[in-house]
C-alpha cells in the first residue's frame, strides 16, 4: 500500500509548471501584441485602416444583434458598451492577441518536439 503513496509523492507538481508556463506565455503574448500594434500604428497605419474596414461588418452585426434581440431597456447600455469597447480597434486587438498566442504556443510546442523535452 505504501508503494502507491511513494510513487504519487515523487511525481512533479505538474500543475504548477503548466500554470507558470501559461503565465509566461501570456506575458510574452502581451508584449508581442503591444509591439506589433505599436509598429502598425507608427509605420503601417494603412494596414490598420484596412483591418478596421474588414472588421466593420462584424461591428455592424453586433449593433444589429443588440437592436433586434435585446429588450428596449437594455439597448442603450449595451450600445454604449459596444461603441466604447467593441469597436473595430478592440476586435482587431482581440484577434491579434489570439493569433499571436496561437503562434507562440505552436512555436513552443514545436521546439519542445524538436529538442525532445518531456
Amino acid at each position: 500500500m505504501s508503494l502507491g503513496y511513494e510513487v504519487a509523492a515523487k511525481r512533479e507538481p505538474r500543475f504548477i509548471w503548466l500554470f507558470l508556463a501559461k503565465a509566461i506565455l501570456l506575458a510574452v503574448t502581451i508584449v508581442v501584441v503591444w509591439m506589433i500594434y505599436a509598429y502598425l500604428h507608427a509605420y503601417r497605419l494603412d494596414w490598420l485602416g484596412w483591418a478596421y474596414a474588414k472588421l466593420l461588418p462584424v461591428t455592424n452585426a453586433l449593433y444589429a444583434l443588440v437592436e433586434n434581440y435585446f429588450p428596449p431597456d437594455m439597448k442603450y447600455k449595451i450600445r454604449g458598451a459596444i461603441t466604447d469597447d467593441l469597436g473595430q480597434r478592440s476586435l482587431f486587438l482581440l484577434l491579434l492577441t489570439a493569433a499571436t498566442e496561437l503562434t507562440l504556443y505552436s512555436a513552443f510546442k514545436l521546439l519542445k518536439y524538436i529538442f525532445g523535452a518531456r
